[in-house]
């Protein structure tokens, strides 16, 4: 198994603003910035409330002690940060409480890193519409934008919304001095637009799987499910073809339909109300970070049920990288991130055909298949990943400091 390189990166400060919370299910960004607060100190800035949210809130009087605290910064790790914004410092897209609501949260966020002593952190940013943080570090000894999604292609989204995006992403690449994208699709479409564009992929806690498997506990709300079990775990929401897996377990009352995630379905509420009603479907919520791998290795297929559109074709699963860790046959739908894996995943190109993919995932459990599909994994884990990051990052900062020694040179 590939280890940590010696060369990852070291005595830096990096601040990542999030989309979402540090806490619950694991992305890609909380693997990472663990990794990283390794040898550097990582400021991990969680995702601002909405004034909606902030309204609701005090209307409600559903709030913490914490929520109104001037710096909410806990210590995770001896180098990992967390800093969620306080309730009284929502962000609003409409003037003219846009601009105030702006200079409250850079306000908080230069005392944050006051507190911490960042004068110069790297800064990393994970949508378009945090462009407007750029502003609020000046000091930033170098400034990524990491694209996970095709943000313009999610469900649901108005062509003033997704022209709204595009354009904001437009100015992001204008300003920030590296791109990392998570497909090779990604790629293709971000390159054109800044010349300092690298793909790197997702990766897996091969470690954590490994541990997982030599042990035989499997969590009781699991374990009690009849076999056999074809999970998901991720996010719930309008990217999945809730239609088709409906119709999969109407289909196939044998077999247990099992979900542990986050949902958060909005234009398919409906159909996913009417899909866990049924005897053979199992929604189990949010689990601890380190119970995931316990639950996917009680899984006898995990599934990748996508609805293919826009976001499909520029996604990258990170639970393909997590289902083969475990061994895991795999059942998914024709999207381009899995080509890849193509001998170790059961792909239909038609939805209507998924059940297909089930079948011939059930059959695929021997021994060597299942060791095959975990050596795969063994190649992809998050410490090469940081290590593919880290060589970016240094030559860019090495770059930038002798642009700026030439610079001071020059009114010497």
């Amino acid at each position: 198994m590939p280890t940590e390189s010696p060369e990852m990166l070291a005595g830096q400060d990096i601040i990542y603003f999030a989309q979402g919370k540090w806490d619950g299910l694991w992305r890609s960004r909380q693997q990472l910035m663990s990794i990283f607060a390794r040898k550097n100190r990582v400021l991990y800035v969680e995702g601002r409330p909405t004034l909606r949210f902030a309204l609701h809130a005090f209307v409600g009087k559903d709030l913490r002690r914490s929520d109104l605290h001037l710096s909410s910064v806990r210590q995770v790790s001896e180098n990992l940060f967390v800093c969620r914004f306080p309730i009284w410092a929502p962000e609003s897209d409409r003037f003219p409480l846009k601009r105030l609501t702006r200079t409250v949260g850079w306000l908080f966020i230069q005392h944050a890193l006051r507190k911490l002593h960042m004068s110069r952190p790297i800064v990393w940013l994970s949508q378009p519409s945090m462009v407007d943080l750029i502003e609020a570090i000046p000091s930033a000894c170098l400034r990524v934008y990491h694209v996970y999604d095709e943000y313009g292609g999610y469900c649901g989204l108005t062509p003033a919304s997704r022209h709204q995006i595009e354009e904001l992403e437009k100015r992001m690449m204008e300003l920030v001095d590296i791109v990392i994208v998570s497909s090779k699709r990604l790629y293709d479409a971000k390159s054109s637009l800044h010349a300092n564009t690298y793909f790197v992929p997702h990766g897996v806690n091969y470690k954590a799987y490994t541990a997982a498997l030599r042990d035989p506990y499997i969590p009781d709300g699991l374990r009690s499910i009849k076999a056999p079990r074809l999970g998901y775990v991720g996010l719930i929401s309008d990217k999945l073809d809730l239609q088709m897996i409906g119709e999969l377990a109407q289909n196939h009352a044998n077999w247990s339909l099992v979900f542990v995630g986050e949902a958060r379905v909005s234009t398919q509420r409906d159909i996913w109300q009417a899909l866990i009603s049924m005897s053979n479907v199992h929604y189990l919520g949010e689990v601890e970070v380190s119970q995931v791998p316990y639950y996917i290795k009680g899984f006898d297929v995990g599934l990748v049920p996508y609805v293919l559109n826009r976001y499909a074709e520029n996604a990258q699963p990170l639970k393909v990288y997590d289902y083969l860790a475990a061994g895991l046959p795999i059942a998914s739908v024709d999207v381009p991130a899995v080509r890849e894996f193509g001998q170790y995943i059961h792909v239909t190109e038609r939805p209507r055909d998924f059940s297909q993919a089930v079948e011939a995932a059930l059959a695929d459990t021997t021994p060597e298949r299942c060791q095959a599909r975990r050596n795969i994994a063994a190649q992809h884990t998050w410490e090469v990943r940081v290590e593919q990051l880290s060589d970016v990052l240094q030559t860019h900062l090495a770059t930038k400091f002798q642009n700026e020694r030439k610079s001071v040179s020059r009114y010497d």
